[in-house]
């Protein structure tokens, strides 16, 4: 993915010089878990960013979307200081009432599969509008260049920053209290490719 740019920031391929910082990021400031629920070591985090960078060069082979993780740096210092991309999910989007209108998501039961967006800021420069301002740049790409009906994002219920931010993009929140992981959904339309489908349907 060529780099993003925005105001503040640049939206940038990880490389293995990344390691020290994005570990100090993600494991040690903001003590991410694996789907283990076991702690990251330095060790697992260098697999995880080595096969971060290998995906690059295996999706643009596969000519797939740029998927996965990329690093969010300051413009003026270069500096590291967080994480954001786009995601395959595969998710019961059907019992999100918004979702079930919008996309005609009759079974709530069933999977539907869509584009996830994330971002993780390091904890200082947390409350800076620096997620918003990564964020939009991942939409604006993913809604400009991929031409993507809606992307979606996914938190949970105690995780106010990142709401805020989702209702800041001007996405459509809707919770689901009781769920075990899916309790925050945010969804943004691309009005443009959503109009377009209109015509070509009409």
């Amino acid at each position: 993915m060529k780099p993003i740019v925005t105001e503040r920031l640049i939206i940038r391929e990880f490389r293995p010089a990344d390691l020290g910082e994005i570990y100090r990021i993600l494991d040690v400031e903001l003590k991410f878990i694996d789907s283990t629920k076991q702690d990251s070591s330095i060790g697992q985090r260098k697999k995880w960013l080595e096969w971060t960078i290998q995906s690059y060069e295996q999706n643009r082979l596969l000519l797939n979307p740029p998927f996965g993780d990329h690093a969010i740096v300051l413009k003026d210092s270069l500096q590291l200081i967080g994480v954001c991309g786009l995601v395959p999910v595969l998710a019961p989007l059907g019992l999100v009432p918004y979702y079930r209108y919008i996309a005609d998501a009759k079974d709530s039961d069933q999977n539907y599969p869509e584009v996830g967006l994330f971002c993780a800021i390091s904890s200082h420069y947390q409350c800076r509008g620096f997620a918003y301002e990564a964020s939009m740049g991942m939409i604006n790409m993913a809604f400009e260049k991929l031409k993507l009906r809606r992307v979606v994002a996914i938190t949970h219920l105690y995780n106010n920053p990142s709401i805020a931010v989702l209702k800041r993009l001007g996405m459509k929140v809707e919770t689901l209290p009781e769920h075990k992981w899916m309790q925050v959904v945010g969804i943004m339309e691309n009005d443009a490719v959503s109009k377009q489908l209109g015509k070509q349907a009409g």
